[in-house]
């Protein structure tokens, strides 16, 4: 007997050395093996013990082959392609279809069996196919780099009239799965996963109750159930991000973004976030937010970002301030200014105004709250101390002016061109906030003239509690049946409804001594369609459908 080559009573392997070195599952089908083929690894890396390596010959030997596979199948392909278009266009030299005439998904240009396939074969692209060039084995391929456009070729921005239809912009997207693979890339590179989670917990709070994602995505039995566990889903999510990427230690503008919508986000919810607003405060301080950014070398944008991130959180700060009935200042900055009253793409293209546009722009309604905020925490302060800092008469001056920058800047004269959905929305959010401030200023002279105190100053503090409250339930009920505002029913079912609650309530003990009965009449008729308005709301807001019974019993 021959002498074998192992030692006796030892196994070969019958997996693959490649395999075995990663530790994964081997298919065992030939060299290469599937395993192999997925990893990109050739037959002369698939090797088996026992079996000789594949020497440079038959390995050149068989990549020879493929190619020429490879090349015989494209070769099919192009002559396929070219029979398509001809077909499609009417023959080979009449004009290629417009590009506005895509239909189908943008979904479907991937897909060769889709729509897009079939009514719009990619003819924008066809024209560039040509024939396909091999080289010989050791020629040098030409300079591709002859080709590739200078990288300052995007900044031309694109006139009238040559302005690209929607349809061209989509064709100069890669397919689908690239576009996924390079998302991947810019949320792992340049901006946290957990912006995106909160954007979209507070992105299903505003869906509609009959929006199919809400009954996609969720599984609850119903819509503010549906809408609580979505937001609660992805708010946790963006936690996790933040504690993946270590927020205790790294911190950047984006996380801290994603911090202050984590805490608006709760807010809005009625959810407690004393200790995580805290955990805010700390992160941006270390970041230096609380120092004006023109003290550090940093570009436009950055400086606007941590200007904004700042008011951002002393607006938060200051509700919280306000619920606890704390007359603490705040927080502490040094000579921090406001962000800029401009929109996004003037920041952009280093074009921002000097002076203040005569339109509202993406900063106003933050800048028209931070205002009111500062006014609420003036009024909570002077209502909690004695003596208190503040008059009545000071507090409403600064609330009026306020009124009178809104309705300068959201062009209110007739004649004036017409708001967009979002401005006429922010505006009525803007007027419902004045109104519930002054009803917290009045109220103390209210109470006083209900327990019989009939002077000049209460009966001027009853007639401005009442038009507040009527005119804060007008909102809140243009906001629940204008279609236009549907978007907005995340403000409307949350902070919106207890600024009507409280006006409600407000009138509901007017009506106790009405001045007469006309004006008891008109207060019945107010309560009566405000209640209809909280029980459309009971789907989505557990406030509202605690406030139905509550106001049913007083009425």
């Amino acid at each position: 007997m021959a002498p074998s080559s192992r030692p006796a009573g030892k196994r070969l392997p019958i997996s693959c050395q490649a395999c075995r070195t990663r530790k994964i599952r081997c298919s065992r089908d030939g060299r290469p093996c599937q395993t192999c083929v997925r990893r990109g690894l050739g037959a002369e890396d698939c090797v088996y013990l026992g079996q000789p390596r594949l020497s440079s010959e038959n390995s050149s030997t068989a990549d020879t082959t493929v190619h020429a596979e490879l090349l015989a199948r494209i070769r099919n392909l192009e002559d396929m392609l070219q029979r398509q278009v001809s077909s499609y266009s009417g023959g080979p030299n009449s004009p290629l279809a417009s590009p506005g005439s895509l239909t189908g998904s943008f979904s479907d240009l991937d897909s060769p069996t889709g729509p897009g396939f079939t009514s719009y074969p990619r003819s924008s692209m066809v024209n560039s196919v040509g024939t396909l060039q091999t080289f010989a084995s050791g020629d040098s391929l030409p300079d591709i780099n002859s080709e590739v456009p200078d990288d300052d070729d995007d900044v031309c921005l694109p006139l009238a009239g040559n302005a690209a239809t929607r349809e061209e912009l989509l064709a100069l997207l890669p397919p689908s799965r690239y576009c996924d693979a390079l998302k991947d890339v810019y949320f792992r590179v340049f901006s946290p996963i957990s912006l995106l989670f909160i954007i979209l917990a507070i992105a299903v709070t505003a869906l509609h109750d009959d929006d199919p994602l809400l009954s996609d995505l969720g599984r609850e039995r119903t819509v503010s159930r549906n809408v609580k566990a979505l937001s609660s889903r992805y708010r946790s999510a963006a936690l996790r991000c933040l504690s993946a990427d270590g927020i205790l230690s790294r911190h950047s503008i984006n996380s801290l973004q994603s911090l202050i919508l984590i805490n608006y986000a709760r807010l809005h919810r009625g959810l407690p976030t004393w200790t995580l607003l805290g955990l805010t405060h700390h992160v941006a301080t270390s970041m230096g937010c609380h120092i004006d950014p023109e003290r550090f070398a940093l570009g436009p944008i950055e400086r606007e970002e941590r200007r904004r991130a700042w008011a951002g959180l002393k607006m938060l700060y200051t509700t919280h301030n306000n619920l606890y009935g704390s007359s603490s200042p705040g927080l502490t900055t040094m000579s921090t200014k406001l962000p800029l009253d401009v929109n996004d793409v003037d920041l952009l293209t280093g074009t921002a105004p000097e002076t203040a546009t005569p339109r509202p722009t993406q900063m106003t309604y933050l800048l028209l709250q931070y205002r009111l905020h500062d006014v609420s925490s003036m009024i909570c302060e002077s209502l909690f101390s004695f003596p208190p800092r503040y008059t009545a008469a000071q507090l409403e001056a600064e609330i009026l002016s306020v009124h009178k920058t809104c309705e300068k800047r959201y062009q209110l004269e007739q004649g004036s061109e017409p708001l967009p959905v979002h401005h006429l929305a922010n505006l009525n959010i803007l007027y419902s906030y004045i109104h519930q401030l002054l009803l917290l200023l009045f109220r103390p002279a209210l109470c006083r003239y209900l327990q019989g105190e009939i002077t000049n100053e209460t009966c001027a503090a009853r007639a401005k509690c009442l038009a507040s409250a009527k005119t804060s339930l007008s909102i809140h009920q243009t906001l629940h049946e204008s279609p236009q505002f549907a978007s907005y029913k995340w403000y409307n079912s949350n902070q919106g409804s207890f600024h009507a609650f409280h006006a409600a309530v407000i009138l509901c003990v007017m009506l106790m001594y009405p001045e007469n009965q006309y004006e008891a009449a008109d207060i019945k008729e107010n309560l009566w369609k405000s209640l209809d308005v909280f029980a459309s709301l009971s789907n989505r807001s557990n406030f509202c459908s605690k406030a139905v019974p509550v106001l049913r019993l007083i009425m």
